[in-house]
């Protein structure tokens, strides 16, 4: 007899749709639980495959890095700074070298000053050359980092200048060669829908691909500071 395995109802010969769920029915009851079962069985082995990157044998393959998919998914993880020109960083090197030289020389004018006796400390004996050793140690602590730090910032000095040298180069190169209106015209080509933010972020990523592969930038934060600074001489003006 024709049966709704939906609302586990049997019905005369003849009639085909349910009358209460409007479902099709199946030819009897035995072939309704023979569709639920393969249905079910089907479920069972679909489960099977999603936890199958979970067994042993994925688990090994995972932990020896032979998996391709787990390698990608590594290397998108993997973080991307933000840039700090050498600029910046040469002007943080001087200020901490500035820094140690006046907490050296501070130290410095202390031990002098407890040696001669100007400052009376609360102590006597060993514990008195004890303390006047600790700042003497500390205060040519201090200006030996100074002078390594002083001479870390005048390298980098000669480093932020070429740098700014070919960032220059680099966005008069990239000004020279493309616009705004020749970017947009071909984003708005491959689909002419784009708008708003997900214009912006098309923009930012076509300058990108533009900078990698004409000037083979290999300092991914490097590339995206330059990206920036393009994408505010080239829109910031809309």
């Amino acid at each position: 007899m024709p049966y709704c395995p939906k609302c586990d109802m049997e019905f005369v010969e003849g009639i085909k749709v349910c009358s209460d769920c409007g479902g099709p029915l199946v030819e009897s009851k035995e072939v309704a639980k023979a569709i639920k079962k393969k249905e079910q069985e089907e479920q069972l082995a679909a489960l099977a495959q999603e936890m199958e990157p979970f067994s042993g044998e994925e688990s090994e393959t995972g932990r020896s890095g032979d998996d391709p998919s787990q390698k990608e998914v590594s290397q998108a993880a993997e973080p991307v700074y933000a840039y700090v020109d050498k600029g910046q960083r040469y002007e943080d090197m001087s200020s901490s070298a500035s820094a140690f030289f006046l907490v050296g020389g501070v130290l410095a004018i202390g031990t002098v000053l407890c040696l001669l006796g100007v400052f009376r400390l609360p102590m006597a004996g060993f514990q008195k050359y004890m303390f006047e050793g600790v700042l003497a140690v500390l205060a040519i602590g201090c200006f030996i980092v100074a002078v390594s730090s002083k001479k870390r910032a005048s390298e980098l000095k000669v480093e932020a200048d070429d740098e700014e040298r070919q960032t220059r180069e680099i966005i008069d190169w990239f000004l020279k060669n493309y616009s705004a209106k020749e970017l947009d015209e071909q984003l708005l080509m491959e689909d002419p829908d784009l708008s708003g933010e997900e214009l912006s972020l098309k923009r930012f990523e076509l300058i990108q691909d533009f900078l990698i592969t004409g000037r083979d930038i290999p300092d991914q934060s490097y590339a995206d500071s330059l990206c920036e600074t393009l994408y505010a001489k080239l829109y910031d003006q809309e």
